[in-house]
């Protein structure tokens, strides 16, 4: 076997680092991991870990990093294989039914960003990740809207940003809650909200048929007319 260069081998150092902190994040959550535990766990000592990231703090930034990328090919990937949008639904669908490893990224970044809140410096480092996925979601959704032949009246970054908090919410309630919150409920979720925003060409979710505004304004006038009777009695 041809022995590593220098450059090859501090690659590939770097991402045994990665993974052992990916596993030890995992683990022990980002406060509890330490970079004695990681470097030991990966078979190097705590110095490899400084002389390629400065802290831990740059290490978990780097493995989110790594997380959003991987995201976002996966959902280019649906988009590319899907012919229709009704199929890109569904591949969304798909994409988000398994919630677990959503799930520990999305308690990992809550940490994270409690963390952060105490150094301006890795804040803003943590601010422009999320910032740069919005855009790369944005792009994505653009791409879908014009595959499903429609003109939302929502931006494309502001669907991107409900996107994202949706399946981010669901995951904390999941972590939450797992007996009642189903790992598919973020996939359905996904599946109706894309459905309403984009499914027709004003990217408006219609009323539903012979109930039109009126009809249904004064359907909540009556209820509350018989409410305000029911108190009154």
């Amino acid at each position: 076997m041809a022995r590593l260069n220098r450059e090859e081998t501090k690659r590939r150092t770097r991402e045994h680092l990665l993974a052992s902190a990916r596993q030890i994040f995992a683990k022990r959550g980002f406060a509890g991991a330490s970079v004695d535990e990681i470097a030991e766990h990966a078979g190097y000592s705590k110095g490899a870990v400084y002389s390629n990231f400065e802290s831990k703090e740059a290490l978990f930034l780097e493995l989110l990093r790594d997380r959003m990328a991987d995201e976002i090919a996966d959902l280019q990937q649906a988009l590319k294989e899907s012919r229709s949008f009704q199929e890109v639904l569904a591949a969304l669908k798909m994409r988000y039914s398994t919630l677990e490893t959503q799930v520990t990224w999305c308690l990992l970044s809550s940490e994270f960003q409690l963390q952060a809140g105490r150094n301006p410096e890795f804040a803003d480092a943590f601010a422009d990740l999320y910032r740069n996925q919005r855009k790369a979601v944005a792009k994505l959704v653009t791409l879908v809207a014009e595959k499903a032949g429609a003109k939302p009246t929502w931006s494309a970054d502001k669907i991107a940003t409900s996107l994202m908090a949706l399946t981010h919410g669901i995951a904390l309630q999941r972590a939450a809650d797992p007996k009642s919150v189903r790992a598919d409920t973020a996939g359905q979720a996904l599946q109706l909200f894309l459905g309403a925003v984009l499914g027709s060409a004003e990217g408006e979710i219609r009323p539903s048929a012979g109930r039109g505004k009126e009809s249904a304004r004064k359907e909540t006038k009556r209820d509350a007319a018989k409410a305000g009777s029911s108190i009154a009695n």
